[in-house]
């Protein structure tokens, strides 16, 4: 049995929007291991401090509405499920659109069932770079993605998926979010049926484009958690 590891490395070099404002002391994140925190023969022991929207990571409905559900309300079966990963190839600043979705189905014939785990590949991770690395290639990564509209999101809605997972580094096109018109309407479409969306999906995604797929992206149980980082694995059963 293969199993497909759909992550991103997690690691200090990770690109981060500005306007997530550091409330802790740079920096942004951090790494503490014995002997500062632990004699060496009780083991290797670390503390890591870093925001909740790092690496790949889910966004729970909390993260934008007060009513909406966060990570440790939401069903296991977000987490763990049957579904599809789609190939969406997108350009920089790209919309997916409802026809995409629907042409991406056809085009491998598969089926979209209630309750499905739906995973976009734009091949917009192709371009992940950490900012220590190369901070252009970060920058354009961040502010230049495609993803997602409101008309592919409610596309989404309308299918019944439980959840929702995707390559860039927001569900919303960049032309969506806030050095866009600032409208994040891809996260407040999802985030009104409270379907959960992760993002920055990687690794080993081409592999399972276009099959189904078991999946699993389940973060700790956050008690009121906006976001957390995971590791997103997948198991084709098609």
């Amino acid at each position: 049995m293969a199993v497909y590891d759909l992550s991103l490395l997690f690691n200090r070099d990770m690109p981060t929007y500005y306007f997530y404002k550091n409330v802790l002391d740079p920096p942004f994140f951090s790494i503490v291991s014995h002997p500062n925190i632990s004699d060496p023969g009780d083991g290797f022991v670390t503390h890591v401090s870093f925001v909740t929207h790092t690496g790949t990571h889910v966004d729970a409905p909390r993260h934008f509405r007060p009513d909406g559900m966060s990570i440790d309300e939401l069903a296991p079966e977000c987490w763990l499920g049957e579904g599809v990963v789609l190939g969406v190839p997108k350009g920089a600043l790209e919309e997916v659109r409802a026809a995409d979705l629907d042409a991406a189905l056809e085009r491998d014939g598969l089926e979209i069932r209630p309750g499905d785990l739906v995973a976009i590949n734009t091949g917009w991770h192709h371009g992940y770079a950490g900012p220590a690395t190369d901070a252009i290639a970060a920058r354009r990564y961040l502010e230049q993605a495609p993803g997602l509209c409101k008309e592919s999101a409610q596309w989404l809605v309308d299918h019944q998926v439980r959840t929702v997972l995707v390559d860039t580094p927001a569900l919303d096109c960049c032309t969506h979010m806030p050095y866009g018109d600032g409208s994040l309407e891809s996260h407040h479409t999802l985030f009104a049926h409270n379907i959960p969306g992760v993002e920055m999906l990687g690794g080993e995604l081409d592999e399972v484009t276009g099959r189904r797929c078991l999946i699993s992206c389940a973060p700790v149980k956050y008690e009121g958690g906006d976001a957390f980082p995971l590791r997103a694995l997948a198991i084709p059963i098609d």
